[in-house]
């Protein structure tokens, strides 16, 4: 009964970090002086997407109630392959939370561009929008710590710098740092919106990751701990 209790805890705190990291992808977007640099490549995809045949399927009306690859079925497309490639590469690092991003992080960008729209960012100045951009930065790493914390998987794309910085024991903040760059020329180049949001993004995102990781854990183990443990602890420092 333990066990479940705590996979049930685990969960709600996954939804959450995951919940969290899209408001702030939907916040950049917002702002339209550019977007994350793997929201660029989503959006390059997606454009290079719907000049095909795929925007037709029943399925990608189904997904996204329109006859159009939006960036949240871009973002499907890339994690499943992603996925594959992890898959053969390192299986271990697959997890029941991987699953969940591959199918469910389109759906709530999509979401969370739709929540966010009814705020009225647009009228502002472009340093309060790059400001608001920083925010986004910000709130995707807590997002990012608490799901990562949570210890049930990160979406594939979140799971290749961790690759990455086991065999270099480089700092994760470089390895983000490079990944973004390489996202957003990529993006860039398929027709994905490039703006200095997403400069500030590629800048930022990485070192804010590596700040906030250890306090997503902290935050995480609290949460996840039973009564009697807390207890025991209280015991002990009395």
């Amino acid at each position: 009964m333990g066990k479940a209790i705590n996979l049930v805890k685990r969960l709600v705190l996954f939804f959450l970090g995951m919940s969290i990291i899209q408001l702030g992808v939907a916040l950049f977007l917002k702002t339209s002086i550019g977007s994350d640099p793997f929201t660029v490549f989503t959006q390059g995809l997606a454009t290079v997407l719907n000049k095909t045949g795929l925007k037709d399927l029943s399925i990608v009306y189904m997904i996204s109630g329109s006859a159009e690859v939006t960036p949240g079925i871009a973002n499907m497309i890339i994690l499943i392959v992603l996925f594959i490639a992890i898959l053969i590469a390192d299986m271990k690092k697959i997890k029941i939370g991987t699953l969940i991003c591959v199918v469910g992080v389109g759906p709530i960008i999509d979401l969370g561009v739709k929540v966010v729209s009814y705020f009225p960012v647009e009228s502002a100045n472009i340093f309060i929008k790059m400001l608001l951009v920083l925010a986004g930065c910000f709130i995707i790493a807590i997002g990012f710590s608490i799901m990562s914390a949570s210890n049930i998987g990160v979406a594939p794309n979140d799971i290749v710098p961790f690759i990455i910085q086991d065999k270099l024991k480089c700092q994760y903040r470089w390895i983000r740092i490079a990944m973004d760059a390489t996202f957003l020329v990529v993006g860039f180049i398929l027709g994905g919106k490039v703006g200095v949001g997403t400069i500030i993004s590629m800048l930022a995102i990485g070192p804010f990751i590596q700040f906030c990781l250890p306090y997503g854990k902290k935050v995480v183990d609290f949460i996840l701990k039973d009564k009697e443990e807390i207890n025991s602890e209280s015991t002990v420092i009395v």
